[in-house]
């Protein structure tokens, strides 16, 4: 027979608040994220003030004009829009004395170039919107090839390389042929296979291919470029000050926000609605939450140093194995937020800018029973290939020999890995 009946019983649950969820989300972005997103949490919020960051003016001031500083405009700084491609070339055609007809065919070839350099257009529906024939037309197609950079307006990479090899004066002799012959025939290349398929010496045969690949597979690349440079703002930064290392925050990855003292006071000394209740709560989390964020990355971050001294002390190549878990028990926090605070994060040191997370390198025994990173033996990987005979390469075993004498060992299979990381081609196509 079922019934009902009340029973108690007590159950733990992990709950998270909405300031925590936003606390989260805050520790993950990066510094011109977090920026952004203050920008607009402060143009909805009246109760918040983003604070600006200053301009040292000194270091453009002249010596003998005193004045300048008080005239100083920053828009006069900002760098001029620069011409599109298309602009660029047609430039070039109006200099050049042609007819009208080819000149509009080539003009109208110049808007469909793409920002590689190629033409990705069928000239049958550049015939049939312009109404031209076949001659205007290829006499246009031949006006824009002929511009520069060597290169543009080619159909295909063997046309580009083509293009640029028939305006060299100096050219190899037998590039021209070894690209007509076609692109297999480089990738992968083997001197002797190739001269005796096209004819020729292998030094003639390597001494083409040598040329080849230094011409531009896409010559347009960095002209007219209409994307913006992504510029890297590092969030920390560690120095070396009279042999003592000084690690902080630097303001452009870590704005500051503070609540407006006027709208605070009205708050707080009116009766105010729910609204502006709802108001000044939501700012002040936003307030704790960035207070909270720098705290964490400053803790973080001076972990992941104290960790990665021989890195400070010597370079990239003693950059020690590290792991989330060390961190976390380090500053006791869990290993999600260490995570959310090394995600997006970088740092300026004294070799360079580095994600923070190039530091959480997974690490490779060695036969002395210590431990070295991946990123070290990448390094060494490379420096050994540097200096091998070019007639003679290293293959993946000799080199996973070489490195088992100095005490590293791993396999031929993790060798191709880290070389097809670093780029690098096999000993075939290495060989000179």
């Amino acid at each position: 027979m079922l019934g009902v009946q009340l029973v108690q019983e007590q159950r733990f649950r992990l709950s998270i608040t909405p300031e925590m969820k936003q606390s989260f989300h805050l520790l993950t972005l990066s510094g011109q994220e977090l920026s952004r997103y203050l920008q607009d949490a402060a143009a909805d919020n009246p109760l918040l003030e983003l604070e600006e960051q200053s301009i040292h003016f000194s270091k453009y001031a002249r010596k003998n004009n005193l004045r300048w500083l008080d005239s100083y405009d920053p828009l006069l700084q900002v760098k001029g829009m620069e011409p599109t491609l298309e602009q660029l070339l047609a430039s070039q055609i109006r200099l050049m004395n042609v007819p009208n007809g080819p000149g509009r065919v080539a003009s109208y070839l110049a808007g469909c170039v793409d920002e590689d350099g190629y033409l990705r257009i069928e000239l049958s529906e550049v015939q049939s919107e312009l109404g031209v024939s076949s001659g205007e037309l290829n006499i246009g197609l031949c006006l824009l090839q002929s511009l520069d950079p060597p290169g543009v307006g080619a159909r295909s990479l063997q046309e580009c390389l083509l293009l640029q090899i028939r305006r060299d004066a100096s050219a190899a002799r037998y590039a021209e042929h070894m690209v007509q012959a076609g692109l297999k025939a480089l990738v992968p290349f083997h001197p002797g296979r190739t001269a005796g398929r096209l004819g020729i010496t292998s030094r003639e045969a390597q001494e083409a291919y040598d040329y080849i690949i230094r011409l531009n597979p896409k010559p347009c690349r960095s002209i007219g470029c209409n994307e913006r440079s992504y510029y890297i703002a590092p969030d920390a930064y560690v120095e070396f000050v009279q042999g003592e290392r000084v690690l902080g925050l630097l303001a452009a990855g870590n704005p500051r926000v503070s609540l407006n003292e006027a709208c605070s006071s009205w708050v707080r000394g009116s009766a105010p609605s729910q609204f502006w209740l709802n108001q000044a709560s939501e700012a002040k989390a936003i307030v704790r939450s960035v207070q909270m964020r720098r705290r964490t990355l400053l803790s973080v971050m001076k972990a992941v140093m104290d960790e990665q001294k021989p890195f400070l002390s010597e370079g990239p190549a003693a950059i020690v194995p590290l792991n989330l878990t060390v961190i976390a028990e380090k500053i006791d926090m869990h290993e999600s937020t260490v995570s959310r605070a090394v995600k997006n994060k970088f740092i300026h040191t004294p070799y360079g800018i580095y994600e923070l997370k190039h530091f959480f390198d997974s690490g490779i025994s060695t036969v002395s029973g210590q431990q070295t990173s991946a990123s070290a033996v990448k390094m060494r990987l490379k420096e050994i290939i540097r200096t091998e005979q070019m007639s003679r390469p290293y293959s993946d075993s000799r080199l996973a020999a070489i490195l088992a004498d100095e005490g590293i060992v791993i396999s031929r299979r993790t060798i191709a890995k880290y070389r097809e990381e670093l780029r690098i081609l096999s000993s075939l196509e290495r060989k000179r």
